[in-house]
């Protein structure tokens, strides 16, 4: 088959490797869509961000298999023991705990100290098959399209991080950013009963989705954005604030100047959630953050746990089937074949350069049975 392969920082290619061979709790996916996420864009460029020395490690002892965890497509092999059957339209969850260490043996899986991530410690949906744990698997209901699928990663990210700053009826919510992770969190907040909802962004268009998507109001993150915060709130601030405009400026990000924004702007005794995966040594206004008690929360990863009835993967399912949450507003460059890859890279990590509101989405199969 044919899949990216990052012979250095900055150097993917497209060609030939083996295909996968599942284990004995594994199943094999042909490969749908897919679609990169900002994080994997930054490390394959080799920014400095989480998990850098990670990859670097393994460039330095050659060419790797790296990135594609956001993705659908369609059962190939699958075991008796699976729970799943070939034909089936599914997503994986990128993060699965090991099973054997002390924190899984007592059914505390988001404590494991070494879970295992699809495209970052074994190989991902960079490629026409992937090879996934069958716990991993999540069905895609009827009416869920490949497209909205490979994108509800994003969203499920966005349902921890309303879970962990337990975002209660009428909170007022300021998101720092209108991009994905904005417009998502925007959606959430909108459909999960918060209050007042502000969104700052530089981009027009993208203050635009963010109006669409249920803010009441949108900041020019080039003003004043903590006067306009203030007055919007009456002088308190914000109960939740949302940060997902920070990262590296070389991939169209904010820096890390939006945490100290987001401590000005938040409440006393309010919630901040960190969502942007900042540099590693980024500064913190931790006394500021101190002096006025406020909780800086960072979401979990993974499908989550938080009613025995589904997961957040799940959840986020049944909200695009519903139509509560809009994942087509944020899709805008929609590429063919697993060549493509390179070039889904290089929009989603320029995605101004590119007028792309969202990832680059690749089509690489069908979404229907296998044959």
């Amino acid at each position: 088959m044919r899949a990216l392969v990052l012979h250095g920082f900055g150097d993917p290619t497209v060609e030939e490797v083996p295909d996968p061979v599942p284990g004995p709790d594994e199943v094999v996916i042909d490969v749908a869509c897919v679609q990169p996420s900002v994080t994997e864009c930054m490390l394959i460029a080799g920014d400095p961000v989480a998990m850098h020395d990670v990859l670097a490690a393994r460039l330095a002892a050659g060419p790797t298999r790296f990135g594609g965890h956001e993705f659908a497509g369609v059962i190939s092999v699958a075991g008796p023991g699976s729970g799943h059957a070939v034909g089936d339209r599914v997503t994986a969850v990128e993060t699965a705990a090991c099973g054997t260490c002390a924190a899984c043996r007592r059914d505390r899986p988001d404590a494991c100290p070494s879970p295992g991530v699809l495209g970052f410690t074994r190989a991902g949906a960079f490629a026409e098959r992937v090879a996934v744990p069958a716990k991993s698997v999540v069905t895609v209901p009827d009416g869920v399209t490949a497209a909205q699928a490979a994108a509800v990663q994003p969203l499920a990210g966005a349902l921890h991080g309303h879970a962990i700053a337990e975002v209660r009826p009428g909170d007022s919510v300021l998101i720092l950013g209108a991009g994905v992770m904005g417009v998502l969190h925007t959606q959430v907040a909108r459909h999960g009963g918060a209050g007042l909802i502000i969104v700052t962004g530089r981009s027009p268009a993208k203050r635009r989705l963010a109006l669409a998507a249920g803010a009441d109001a949108v900041i020019d993150a080039t003003e004043d954005v903590h006067a306009a915060v203030l007055e919007a709130t009456g002088g308190i601030g914000a109960d939740v604030v949302f940060e997902t405009a920070g990262g590296m400026p070389s991939a169209g990000l904010a820096g890390t100047s939006t945490l100290e924004l987001a401590a000005q702007c938040v409440r006393r005794g309010g919630r901040i959630v960190m969502v942007a995966v900042l540099p590693r040594h980024a500064s913190a206004p931790l006394g500021l953050l101190r002096e006025r008690a406020v909780a800086l929360l960072h979401p979990r990863s993974g499908a989550g746990g938080y009613s025995p009835g589904g997961s957040a993967f799940e959840q986020a399912l049944r909200l695009v089937r519903r139509g509560y949450v809009d994942l087509d507003c944020l899709v805008t460059h929609r590429l063919d074949g697993v060549d493509a890859l390179p070039k889904a890279l290089e929009i989603t990590r320029d995605k101004a350069a590119h007028a792309a509101a969202g990832p680059a989405q690749v089509s690489i199969g069908p979404w229907d049975a296998a044959a």
